[in-house]
């Protein structure tokens, strides 16, 4: 294998927290430090693993970010029509960024650092999700305008959520590997995203609420 192949090999490999000699799982001491691989021990390439890597994993999750932004706008643009089509769309986005870009990117993570990352991510998460679904819900009671609306809407709101999720994730990425600890605000920060989860939850059950009341509300003056 030519020099450049094998560097592209090594790349690839420890994008997904592999060992480029054994393909074993590597922990953050050998992504970020310099650590041999624990299977295997062969040496890591310095000039591959810290910051470098934590640059290739922000690009790859900038490239998952517009697939997912550009496939939720065509759902909604087709499907979105359908009463909570649109819901269910924004929970399969929602799927693809933490199995795409939250779970693989968190794994690089020590295990405190690996909690609270998965942990404020996902709660920010979720009440974007909540959020985009009040919002995009209720587009379907306008005719005509509310489809093309729900689609840039529910893009919009999906990529940036996703957007802030990503930066969230690579920046604790990129504290990792310049060996920063957690700091206390941190926690703060974790707390005050339950809390916004909570409120975003109250407000999507009075939103489904207020949508029944409307669809009955269309479906008597219809009959």
């Amino acid at each position: 294998m030519r020099a450049g192949d094998e560097t592209a090999h090594a790349r690839a490999l420890l994008l997904d927290a592999r060992c480029p000699a054994c393909a074993e799982p590597l922990g953050p001491r050998s992504l970020f430090g310099a650590a041999p691989c624990s299977w295997c021990d062969a040496p890591i390439d310095a000039r591959l693993t810290g910051v470098t890597l934590a640059t290739d994993v922000q690009g790859r999750g900038r490239r998952q970010l517009i697939g997912i932004a550009v496939a939720v706008g065509l759902a909604h643009l087709l499907l979105g029509w359908v009463p909570l089509i649109g819901a269910l769309v924004l929970l399969v986005a929602a799927a693809w960024i933490r199995v795409g870009i939250l779970q693989p990117t968190t794994a690089m993570l020590s295990p405190r650092r690996r909690v609270l990352t998965r942990w404020t991510a996902r709660l920010v998460m979720a009440a974007a999700l909540a959020v985009t679904v009040i919002l995009t819900e209720a587009l379907t009671l306008i005719p005509v305008l509310g489809l093309p609306a729900k689609a840039v809407i529910g893009a919009g709101e999906v990529a940036i959520a996703a957007w802030a999720v990503t930066v969230y994730v690579h920046w604790q990425l990129r504290r990792e590997a310049a060996s920063r600890p957690i700091a206390s605000w941190e926690w703060v920060v974790l707390v005050l995203c339950f809390a916004g989860l909570v409120a975003s939850v109250i407000l999507l059950a009075l939103a489904f609420a207020a949508l029944a009341s409307a669809f009955d509300a269309a479906l008597g003056w219809l009959s």
